[in-house]
């Protein structure tokens, strides 16, 4: 196999942790989220700030005036640290007016000078306009996000350069660049020595992006791989892949191997949407076919399976917003908004958003999540209500 080098393997890895750290607009990793958990401030407060980037906030003005409206809100919250969260909002401004995210209808800043704190999430679904100023990162609407199905690496393939860019649907963040190696034309050779050379670069070519794919592929966890090849690239890359990342492979799409991170964006999407609702709607057979012993269906029997730790991969509807409440003794899930937890005699807290709670408990418990979006797993789902979960035993 014509592999990569040690040396390009090693600049690949730094370029991927390069591109998922400095300053910008990056999707949610497994990083993120850890260093985020283990962040806090004894001193200045963190500010957790959620923005709505959806193409009607990109009109005009109206970001700015809903970034505004929030940065007024922290400040009202700031206690006697104002001017230290008057300085995260100047920070976050700066950084939207130095460039908006380009894909995704989402961004989330936590900010902390003090602490060297300073991070830029792009997300691929809305997520409320809110702000939250404490002494840790305000992280649980991010649990929307991290339906693992959602997310891609895709690949652009061609002789001269192979792009790689990992997305969740809508959104699309570009992470490497495998240049190829040029031809030199010279008068030595023969019109067939020529054609053999160079085919003989678009082998080595698609091999070497195969195996720059596998390292990708393992090092974002993406679950699911798109491309797009020339005809005289497909088979050799393909056939170079490593096994668990051809298991990966979901399909191809058209697309220039020049478009913008936009245009990528626009060519994989309904690749991906065909994906997401494939594996929406294997995942509620799954809950079918096991229902008489390791599946639950309906929102009581899931807060249920929740509550005692049994749920292996939590199903919900990812666009609904059901309230409910949190028993204020042991931290148990309920559809009740009031009054007692018959099972502790504890008072319930009633909470806005139900859901939300439900996918941060599935987290802390190490389940997977299938958040529902497609018609497809609407309908699937829909007999069974908002919620449905496999279990461990």
């Amino acid at each position: 196999m014509s592999a990569l080098s040690p040396t390009e393997r090693d600049s690949l890895l730094a370029e991927l942790r390069r591109r998922t750290t400095t300053p910008g607009f990056h999707f949610l990793s497994a990083d993120h989220l850890t260093r985020l958990n283990e962040s806090r401030s004894d001193g200045a407060p963190i500010v957790s700030l959620y923005l709505d980037m959806t193409p009607e906030s990109r009109i005009g003005s109206a970001w700015q005036t809903n970034l505004k409206d929030l940065c007024d809100r922290a400040l009202a919250d700031a206690g006697e640290h104002k001017k230290a969260v008057e300085r995260e909002c100047e920070r976050i401004h700066e950084a939207l007016e130095a460039g908006l995210p380009r894909t995704g209808r989402g961004v989330v800043f936590f900010a902390c000078e003090e602490i060297g704190l300073f991070e830029q999430i792009g997300t691929a679904v809305t997520l409320p306009n809110m702000v939250h100023v404490s002494d840790n990162p305000y992280v649980r609407p991010l649990a929307r996000v991290r339906d693992e199905n959602d997310r891609f690496v895709l690949a652009l393939l061609s002789m001269h350069k192979s792009r790689f860019f990992f997305a969740q649907i809508g959104l699309v963040e570009e992470v490497y660049e495998l240049e190829g190696e040029e031809f030199a034309v010279t008068d030595l050779v023969s019109k067939d020595q020529k054609q053999d050379r160079k085919a003989e670069l678009r082998r080595q070519q698609a091999q070497r992006s195969a195996h720059a794919l596998d390292l990708i592929t393992k090092t974002l966890e993406a679950r699911h791989v798109l491309y797009s090849a020339p005809a005289d690239m497909e088979a050799d890359f393909l056939d170079k892949l490593d096994q668990s990342t051809r298991q990966k492979v979901a399909g191809n799409f058209p697309c220039d191997t020049l478009a913008s991170t936009a245009e990528v964006a626009d060519a994989a999407d309904a690749a991906q949407r065909e994906v997401e609702a494939k594996e929406e709607v294997e995942t509620l057979g799954k809950v079918q076919e096991l229902l008489s012993s390791r599946a639950v269906v309906g929102l009581d029997d899931t807060l249920e399976m929740l509550n005692q730790q049994r749920v292996m991969t939590l199903v919900v509807d990812g666009d609904q917003t059901i309230p409910g409440g949190v028993d204020q003794t042991s931290g148990m899930l309920t559809t009740q908004t009031e009054g007692t937890y018959a099972a502790t005699g504890g008072d319930v807290r009633a909470v806005p958003d139900l859901v939300e709670l439900m996918l941060d408990k599935a987290m802390e418990q190490g389940a997977s999540l299938e958040l529902v979006h497609s018609d497809a797993g609407r309908e699937a789902l829909a007999p069974h209500g908002p919620a449905a979960a496999l279990l461990r035993f």
